[in-house]
């Protein structure tokens, strides 16, 4: 199987992708494809074709788990491990930019024009997709996500224009804008939760992919729901038609040529090959600005630290190429996860040494700042940021959270505080009932509603 690799935007491949006869894989860049057009950091360009052992990682995170690709492994009576012969078939919908493509048929993936590319959902249709995604966490049998996202909660990949949603007319390759997001019959308040850290951070001065909440009542049910505003995208709009544009993104597991498989640093037994803080420096260093990139992603990971969220994992956080530059991606995908007694709140990456929140010590804190390429780590500075992130959540956590979250903030923040021991000057709120490590964690695998 010979396959092409297309970046939306040019007009011919940036490679070539073969599966073999024994299922192994090989990629070569096409001559003269320039250096901003390389598909990632982990395959920059050369000449010589990329062993199997050089470009499985990254191929295999354009497959997504989902009906699509049990359909085709049905179908098909494929391997899960075979990557080359799924992007045969499934590589036309691969995230982003990306395509892959049987050879010669062109690509996977064009610019939308709105309207025209693009089918109003009707009352009914949305309903029913809301619901099933409310009630089973998928969309209905006959419905086809037209831009697959990562994830096992219930979403549906959609244009949003005011309180109406389109879907891309069936062939026109054309991209999405919005993820929307619906809270399971399990999990009410998930999608509430999540919007109110991302606004909360947005007060922490921390760039968020921007969301809004939504609330459906549909044939006598109610539930929450979130609209999130794709960062990989762009949108020029004039006299009423718009042109929409897929920007290249690849997140951290693609980045380093890591598979899915390895997305916590809990999940490899090789230290020179995993998800890790030190790994992160290692792309960061290619940023166009080293020094932004590792100041936000410390920000970011002190904000996760302080909201409980430790499913921020290698599939979690993205690096955006656009212009000729690299840059990390906004902050997305926060969630409480702290508050889940159903599943392990084991960090996705060791901070220093800590594996758990409550081991985040001055002396880890430091080891995590050497990890991130800080020479001379300034700890107490480091120190006085947390507390006054922590500061800055307690004060917005009451007009942006639940009460119930804004109390487990709190405990969470005195957790941190303890660790370090430091004094973050909070004011008193009710008691949480916050447990300790997986004392009580009935699951060692990742967040239940995420992935």
């Amino acid at each position: 199987m010979r396959m092409d690799v297309w970046i939306e935007g040019r007009d011919s491949p940036v490679g070539l992708l073969s599966r073999a006869d024994d299922k192994g894989l090989s990629f070569v860049y096409a001559d003269g494809v320039a250096p901003e057009h390389r598909l990632s950091l982990s395959l920059p360009l050369r000449t010589e074709a990329y062993s199997d052992a050089e470009c499985r990682g990254y191929f295999a995170n354009l497959l997504f788990e989902g009906p699509q690709l049990e359909r085709i492994l049905d179908s098909y009576q494929l391997e899960r491990g075979d990557v080359g012969a799924l992007l045969w078939h499934l590589g036309a919908d691969a995230p982003g930019a990306i395509s892959v493509t049987p050879e010669g048929s062109g690509p996977g993936k064009t610019p939308g024009v709105f309207p025209q590319d693009y089918t109003l959902l009707t009352e009914d249709r949305l309903t029913e997709i809301l619901l099933s995604l409310h009630l089973h966490k998928r969309l209905p049998d006959d419905t086809r996500d037209p831009s697959p996202v990562a994830g096992v909660q219930g979403k549906i990949a959609v244009v949003a224009q005011g309180a109406r949603f389109y879907l891309p007319k069936s062939g026109s390759r054309a991209p999405t804008t919005h993820i929307l997001k619906v809270s399971p019959v399990d999990d009410a308040q998930i999608t509430r939760s999540e919007v109110a850290l991302l606004k909360i951070a947005e007060t922490c001065g921390i760039a968020v992919a921007a969301c809004q909440p939504l609330e459906f009542d549909l044939q006598g049910r109610q539930f929450h729901a979130l609209l999130s505003t794709r960062f990989d995208r762009t949108v020029q709009s004039s006299d009423g038609v718009g042109v929409i544009t897929r920007v290249h993104a690849e997140d951290f597991c693609q980045a380093l040529g890591l598979p899915p498989t390895l997305k916590y640093e809990r999940g490899s037994v090789n230290p020179d090959r995993r998800f890790s803080v030190a790994a992160v420096h290692r792309i960061g260093a290619q940023a166009s600005v080293p020094t932004l990139f590792q100041r936000d992603f410390l920000q970011h990971t002190l904000f996760n630290l302080l909201v409980g969220n430790s499913d921020n994992h290698g599939k979690n956080g993205s690096v955006i190429h656009r212009d000729g530059g690299t840059s990390l991606a906004p902050l997305y995908d926060v969630v409480p996860v702290f508050m889940d007694r159903t599943v392990t709140h084991q960090l996705a990456f060791w901070h220093g040494a800590a594996e758990f929140a409550e081991d985040v010590t001055q002396d880890n804190l430091r080891r995590l700042l050497v990890d991130l390429g800080f020479a001379k780590p300034p700890l107490a500075r480091i120190i006085k940021q947390v507390a006054a992130l922590a500061q800055t959540i307690a004060k917005a956590a009451p007009g942006l959270a639940t009460k119930d979250l804004a109390d487990a903030l709190h405990a969470q923040a005195k957790v941190i505080e303890a660790a370090l021991g430091t004094d973050f000057a909070l004011p008193p709120r009710d008691y949480y009932d916050r447990i300790n490590r997986d004392d009580r964690a009935t699951n060692v695998g990742g967040w239940g509603g995420f992935s």
